[in-house]
């Protein structure tokens, strides 16, 4: 009850990042056991791992990835249900929404409530599926429902993105006081792509699989341009400032990492929608743009790693908290 309160009275829509490190999580753990067991169609689920006739090493590995997915999955769950109770009374104070929605050097900190709570169908639908075999057995029923909360969050973002260029536009704005924290609300077109993506491959309803297609596509055609756009920026700034920006504001660096591979799965996943609405098979340019895109992300946590050497070796462990460390989960 300390925590809710807490929560409730000094809420920030950042508050959001830690939930989605922990849906995060869960699904990489979901991912590799998805990939790596052999099971029938559909998604895994914890009956499928034949426990007694594993080797030795493999008991152990995939005994540690469950171990790790199902406090995740109850982490991701309370901690939404707990922010979400704050997001309702901080919305209440319409002014200080206001405030921050019309600061252009702020107002990117909203996404994380969108990218968290599209993680949060994700996760329903695949970890909670690994435990809960009714989930993923009445999977196709829960597609329509999908395809709702889908929506809602597709008409969210590009409201709040509208709104949030609107105020660029305004300007004056100085483009060089923006971090890669600015990624935020590409990081939930991602999230949101990937929600999409989901449901245009998983449903059996041709009608729910192309309307998710279709939104999807235009999620990703404009993730990528604010992509492309933002990081010109942010590349020029720091050329031009010929300086790391501040210690607290280093880490927000990894996150481009999973914006890279949540765009590649995306466009791994949508062959099937080009070839549905535009009449040809682009698989093997699909299969080309998730290697691109995950080696850019290995290579870019290489160079991070690289760069940011002196932070991890003086400031990360004795460093107080600040919300860009959630780029490094």
């Amino acid at each position: 009850m300390h925590l809710i309160g807490l929560v409730r009275s000094n809420f920030n829509p950042l508050f959001f990042q830690a939930s989605l490190a922990a849906g995060g999580i869960a699904l990489m753990a979901f991912n590799f056991l998805q990939f790596a067991v052999p099971h029938g169609e559909g998604f895994i689920r914890f009956t499928d791992i034949f426990w007694s006739s594993l080797p030795g090493l493999q008991l152990v590995l995939y005994g540690v990835l469950v171990a790790v997915m199902f406090p995740a999955v109850i982490i991701h769950v309370l901690l939404t249900g707990i922010f979400l109770r704050g997001l309702f009374t901080w919305l209440s104070g319409r002014q200080t929404v206001i405030g921050l929605i019309n600061d252009p050097y702020r107002n990117f900190t909203t996404f994380p409530v969108i990218g968290s709570l599209a993680m949060s169908a994700i996760v329903l639908w695949a970890p909670v599926g690994f435990f809960v075999p009714q989930v993923a057995s009445g999977l196709q029923s829960l597609m329509l429902p999908s395809l709702v909360f889908f929506g809602i969050l597709f008409v969210a973002l590009f409201s709040l993105e509208f709104k949030v260029l609107q105020v660029l536009a305004k300007g004056p704005v100085d483009t060089g006081k923006f971090n890669f924290g600015w990624l935020a609300d590409v990081f939930a077109f991602g999230l949101v792509a990937l929600n999409g993506s989901g449901i245009a491959i998983t449903a059996n309803d041709p009608v729910i699989a192309r309307l998710a297609g279709m939104a999807t596509l235009v999620t990703i055609a404009v993730g990528l341009v604010l992509l492309a756009t933002k990081m010109f920026y942010l590349v020029r700034n720091q050329l031009r400032a010929r300086r790391l920006p501040d210690t607290p504001i280093l880490p927000a660096f990894f996150v481009l990492v999973p914006i890279l591979c949540l765009f590649g799965i995306s466009l791994f996943r949508m062959p099937p929608q080009l070839q549905t609405f535009f009449s040809f098979d682009v698989t093997s340019f699909s299969s080309q743009a998730l290697g691109l895109t995950y080696a850019a992300a290995v290579a870019w946590v290489v160079f991070a790693i690289v760069l940011l050497t002196d932070y991890f070796k003086t400031h990360f462990i004795r460093s107080k908290y600040s919300p860009p460390q959630w780029g490094i989960v």
